[in-house]
């Protein structure tokens, strides 16, 4: 397992740095806070360290501007991303065939331009590969309301389902966001 430790800065009152120490934050209120670290392994993918009998998980994404971090019991999975513009032929070329079934039933939607359907069907497909850590994961609408779309997706006999969601921020670019949550 490779180790990324983060450091901060603690600040005197006239704003100059004093010592450095590691970014380890307790979670969970109990008697005994546990000290919980983010390390990550050799694939990538980000761990817990200290809340392994808990089954904490946590997934991040990046982009050029946010960051955005689940935490959860279980799986977890997100992205982040600003929603490009590319030619319906474009994005037909970055998903297999099954993905471009998928991508005619979005653009079927009221809701949907190309650019955000291709963007959509990107974020959902990385949130999932993250909660299932693989490649091979089959991907179906479950539902829709608005601008909201549900996914089920289902991989090594597991189903999990995946939130997406355009949001804008101010002064910026559109972005989608995705998800794993829990269906009820």
């Amino acid at each position: 397992m490779t180790t990324l430790v983060q450091s901060i800065s603690l600040q005197t009152e006239a704003n100059h740095p004093t010592q450095t120490e590691s970014n380890s934050i307790p979670l969970f209120s109990s008697e005994s806070p546990q000290k919980v670290q983010i390390k990550w392994l050799d694939s990538g993918k980000p761990v817990l360290e200290g809340l392994e009998s808990q089954q904490v998980e946590v997934s991040l994404s990046h982009d050029d501007r946010f960051c955005l971090c689940v935490v959860g019991r279980g799986p977890q999975g997100c992205d982040i991303v600003p929603v490009n513009h590319r030619s319906q032929a474009d994005w037909m070329s970055l998903f297999s065939s099954d993905r471009q079934l998928l991508l005619n039933q979005l653009l079927a939607t009221s809701y949907e331009s190309v650019d955000i359907a291709g963007t959509r069907l990107w974020a959902a497909i990385e949130a999932l590969r993250k909660a299932f850590d693989t490649k091979d994961i089959s991907l179906s609408i479950d539902s829709q309301q608005e601008d909201t779309i549900l996914f089920q997706g289902k991989a090594a006999g597991k189903e999990l389902y995946v939130m997406t969601f355009p949001v804008s921020f101010t002064k910026d670019s559109q972005r989608m966001i995705a998800a794993i949550v829990n269906k009820k």
